[in-house]
């Protein structure tokens, strides 16, 4: 069978990334677009760390991540105080919001606020993950597929670019390919069955720490939870 349409790449192409014992999501919003595929796995022993912490719920937005990040662990330094965090944020977001954040936080045990009224991160399991894992497929387009694979650098470990086997094979054969193009790696699909033609190569020079836990945290109300020892 030849696909005449990339959602039929879709079925092989998850088959794929639950053989490896990942968690999937479909049409993944990023910031500059929808990753068709991502996959997750998690570090067992870090969650079940988060979990003796009683952090059951997923942090939340991307500035949730992002201001969580800014507040140092006890083993760090000194805490830090609001006001330093409001002056970090003043350009896109006041006072208010701030506060309503790090009580967020601090009611999912994230943080720890002082008697001092100062706060500092309750930590010891990040990263949560394992592996991420971003696939895009294209039944042609290679040229669009490869820009945005190496997009989803930002936030993977790993990506790749799912294509019909005879295309996939063509493009793993190429000799012009440039270096950047060279770290995503290459899945060749059909109607019910997949191959690895080029495994990726897990950089994370170019990753966005912050994106990458924000993508994480989507997969949190998945990760098996009770099945963890």
């Amino acid at each position: 069978m030849t696909f005449n349409y990339e959602y039929q790449m879709i079925r092989p192409a998850k088959a794929w990334l639950k053989c490896k014992g990942l968690l999937i999501k479909h049409e993944f919003p990023t910031p500059w677009g929808i990753c068709d595929l991502v996959g997750c796995s998690f570090n067992k022993q870090n969650v079940n760390k988060r979990l003796k912490l009683g952090q059951k719920n997923p942090i939340g937005s991307y500035f949730r991540v992002l201001l969580l990040s800014k507040i140092p662990e006890e083993e760090e330094g000194p805490p830090i105080v609001r006001s330093r965090l409001v002056k970090m944020f003043s350009e896109f977001l006041d006072n208010k919001r701030i506060t309503l954040e790090l009580n967020r936080l601090e009611r999912d045990k994230f943080i720890h606020k002082t008697n001092s009224g100062s706060f500092y991160k309750l930590n010891g399991w990040m990263p949560i993950h394992k592996r991420l894992v971003a696939l895009e497929l294209k039944l042609s387009r290679v040229q669009d597929g490869l820009r945005q694979a190496i997009t989803n650098l930002e936030f993977a470990d790993e990506s790749y670019i799912g294509l019909p086997m005879q295309a996939a094979k063509s493009l793993a054969r190429s000799s012009d390919i440039p270096l950047i193009e060279r770290c995503i790696g290459i899945v060749g699909l059909n109607s019910e069955s997949y191959r690895v033609l080029r495994s990726a190569k897990c950089s994370r020079q170019s990753t966005d720490p912050v994106l990458q836990a924000h993508c994480v945290e989507r997969f949190w109300r998945d990760c098996p939870k009770g099945n963890l020892t």
